[in-house]
């Protein structure tokens, strides 16, 4: 596994927050029986991410109405979260070229779909064994809608369907988040309890659109510590790189770059670690593509948001 101790003799200078670089395999966690049990879960299990279409509609929008960037302004936040119809941006659709409508019928195009749910990892008062991972507790919790602790479009309410029982009421995914548990007490020995928010995310490409795994760019998700992705399956793709980058000042330095392949994970800190360990980290992915353009490209992956509770 490839931890910030790696990565700070490569730069050669010091990276101090936790990161952690590896595969299922690095969990005790079987890669294969893993990735055949969850890949049809992307088939069956995720709504369309009409947020990220409606937020690239307005972008869009904006940059052609300059003069009406402050009414498009007032109208986007209800727009977004489903308070307001599609036909609201009638009056600029329609002022539209021929050409604009077209790229404004590609950027309405679906290009992320995921579900999501929630979960307390605990440590048992009732359990003892030699093995850590056995004394632990999993329990799923409501998770109704959600919001991220960050600057940009994402603060705003997104409700998301529900994974379903089958996809992670099932001991190879409580095996995943005590795993989860186990790496954050490695870190912090006296932990008890975390709360871990799961996405189960595909991102679409064709010919037409690059599938945009972190439209927001570079960024951090808001939370103490992040999952950004384990991937399941990467299909017809060239692109999606996951990428870390330390803050320094005003600019972000790219520290560590790969492609993780199916059945490897990027674990990392993400929000407030500066104070707690002297480097800011942010992440980013990149577009993906199809290698075959008559065919669409496709990226699993499964991510989690974690905090600690006690």
């Amino acid at each position: 596994m490839i931890t910030e101790k790696e990565i700070s003799e490569q730069l050669k200078r010091t990276i101090k927050a936790p990161i952690r670089i590896g595969s299922l395999t690095d969990l005790a966690i079987n890669k294969a029986d893993f990735i055949a049990s969850f890949k049809p879960f992307f088939d069956t299990d995720l709504m369309d991410d009409v947020y990220l279409v409606k937020n690239n509609q307005m972008a869009f929008l904006k940059s052609i109405f300059i003069e009406d960037r402050i009414s498009l302004e007032k109208i986007h936040q209800d727009y977004f979260e489903g308070n307001l119809p599609k036909t609201v941006l009638n009056p600029w659709i329609d002022k539209l070229s021929e050409n604009q409508k077209k790229e404004f019928l590609i950027l309405s195009k679906i290009t992320r779909q995921r579900n999501i749910s929630s979960f307390t990892v605990e440590k048992s008062a009732e359990k003892s064994s030699e093995k850590q991972r056995d004394n632990l507790d999993v329990k799923r919790i409501e998770a109704k809608s959600f919001k991220q602790d960050v600057s940009d479009f994402r603060v705003w309410k997104r409700v998301f369907k529900q994974a379903s029982k089958a996809s992670v009421e099932n001991e190879l995914f409580k095996a995943l988040l005590k795993e989860v548990f186990l790496l954050i007490s490695e870190i912090h020995p006296t932990t008890q309890k975390v709360k871990v928010t799961s996405h189960f995310m595909r991102t679409i490409s064709d010919v037409q659109i690059k599938g945009e795994n972190s439209p927001e760019g570079v960024h951090e998700d808001g939370a103490k510590y992040i999952v950004s992705a384990l991937v399941i399956n990467r299909t017809n793709i060239l692109g999606g790189e996951t990428q870390i980058f330390e803050a320094i000042s005003e600019k972000k330095d790219l520290i560590f770059n790969t492609v993780l392949e199916e059945g490897e994970f990027a674990f990392q800190a993400d929000t407030g670690e500066e104070k707690e360990f002297g480097t800011d980290l942010w992440h980013y992915v990149t577009p993906i593509q199809p290698i075959n353009l008559a065919e669409k490209g496709v990226r699993d992956i499964i991510g989690f948001d974690i905090e600690i509770v006690s």
